[in-house]
């Protein structure tokens, strides 16, 4: 992963690179086909090339072919800020449908094996519909709320008696000696490369505006989107990155020191958002916007509200709220 870096960041400053021995297979992750040596690449190919009519052949369609999700301007300067909406993601409504499929396009085997606090949880159940995939799913107690969608989709799947969907990766060992494959959304370089073509996807749409954010705010719970946005704009544009950790429980979301891997390779500013503030910020969405926006967005949100400083903001927003509608019922 590391060594990959260095190619990316001059594929990033250039705009074209030729592909070397080292680094054709770390291309070959990113434009997600094969990547030969002495291949001449451009960053273009990376953008989206949607079909104004969206009508599509295959199911799975609805996702490569959907691209982009919309951008949205959700704050005026000086504070001006854009907000990459990644509900219109078709299969759990939410950015993880690009991860998810990332992960099973990386991995062979029939039998996947994930744990999941939700939106990997449904991502990985559809696409293994779709591709003809056995999926096992570990839930921790608190994603119960996915339970319905994962029984419709057929997806077996076991609550586990713990709190954090990493305290559940023990859980997956049996599986794996028995011939199941993880896909590993947590250590799995190809979150990291996917979120690179999503930050080329959102590059493109703000350029037709003539905009280049100055800060990134995204959520951290694997780092894979919020690593891989951080590194793409600051590489480009010296744009800074504001990982949102909670300070106690919000879906999606985890601490820093907990594990993460790929948040370690950029310079980020982390910062604490609680479930109340979260929520804050969920309700100023939808009362000011329209954005009926999920917990981990309010939080993003929530932080760039109180941020001070001038400049042009990114903000990704994962998923949407109605997967929280039980949550908040019981606050």
């Amino acid at each position: 992963m590391l060594e990959c870096l260095p190619h990316l960041e001059r594929l990033l400053r250039e705009g074209r690179y030729v592909a070397d021995g080292g680094s054709a297979g770390c291309f070959s992750a990113v434009f997600l086909r094969e990547v030969r040596p002495g291949e001449a690449l451009s960053l273009e190919e990376l953008y989206p090339r949607p079909d104004v009519r969206r009508v599509y052949d295959a199911p799975l369609d609805l996702l490569l072919g959907g691209w982009p999700t919309p951008l949205v301007k959700v704050g005026e300067a000086p504070r001006e800020a854009w907000a990459k909406l990644e509900w219109y993601n078709p299969f759990s409504r939410s950015i993880k449908d690009r991860t998810t499929y990332a992960l099973v396009r990386s991995v062979g085997g029939d039998r996947l094996v994930e744990v999941s606090s939700g939106n990997v949880a449904i991502a990985l159940g559809v696409l293994g519909a779709l591709l003809g995939k056995k999926v096992k799913i570990y839930l921790p107690s608190a994603a119960r709320y996915v339970e319905p969608v994962l029984d419709v989709l057929g997806v077996e799947h076991e609550v586990l008696d713990v709190t954090m969907t990493i305290e559940a990766l023990e859980h997956i060992r049996g599986d794996v000696a028995k011939g199941a494959v993880h896909t590993n959304q947590f250590e799995n370089d190809a979150n990291f490369f996917m979120h690179i073509r999503t930050a080329a996807e959102i590059d493109w749409q703000l350029s037709s505006r003539g905009v280049r954010p100055s800060y990134v705010i995204a959520g951290a719970g694997t780092s894979g989107h919020s690593a891989a946005l951080g590194f793409y704009f600051g590489v480009k544009y010296g744009a800074r990155l504001i990982a949102v950790q909670p300070s106690d429980w919000i879906p999606g979301l985890r601490r820093v020191e907990s594990g993460m891997k790929w948040i370690r390779y950029v310079p980020a500013e982390v910062v604490d958002v609680s479930f109340e503030e979260a929520l804050e910020g969920v309700k100023a969405l939808a009362r000011g916007f329209g954005l009926l926006a999920g917990l981990s967005s309010g939080a993003v949100y929530f932080e760039y509200l109180r941020r001070k400083s001038e400049g042009t903001y990114l903000m990704v927003f994962p998923d949407d709220l109605y997967k929280y509608l039980d949550i908040l019922k019981q606050r």
